[in-house]
């Protein structure tokens, strides 16, 4: 179930209003003509999640669906979009500081 959030960019707390807007964002940026297979996900996922008598009934036949694990973690993967994030020295420093903190290792 959480393959839907990802796919749609919305936290698990969202409300039917934010999921609404953020698929309006979404279809008008991955329209049918430009990318029909991203447009298919946006919506399937929408139509999964939104609203709370929606959300409810996903969760409870979602592990019927998804029996296979292997299945389940490709939608998961491919639901989530990567990003590129530009990261500074001091962040990477700080990266490699909690680490070592948190292995022992210097």
């Amino acid at each position: 179930m959480i393959s839907y959030y990802l796919t749609l960019g919305v936290t698990l707390e969202a409300n039917d209003h934010e999921i609404r807007k953020k698929y309006l964002t979404l279809i008008k940026q991955h329209t049918p003509e430009k990318s029909p297979d991203r447009f298919q996900q946006v919506t399937t996922a929408y139509e999964k999640i939104k609203s709370s008598r929606a959300r409810i009934r996903t969760a409870l036949f979602e592990i019927i669906e998804n029996a296979n694990t292997e299945s389940a973690l490709l939608a998961l993967g491919e639901a989530a979009s990567p990003q590129r994030v530009r990261v500074g020295l001091k962040t990477l420093m700080q990266t490699l500081s909690a680490m070592e903190n948190k292995t022992g290792h210097k």
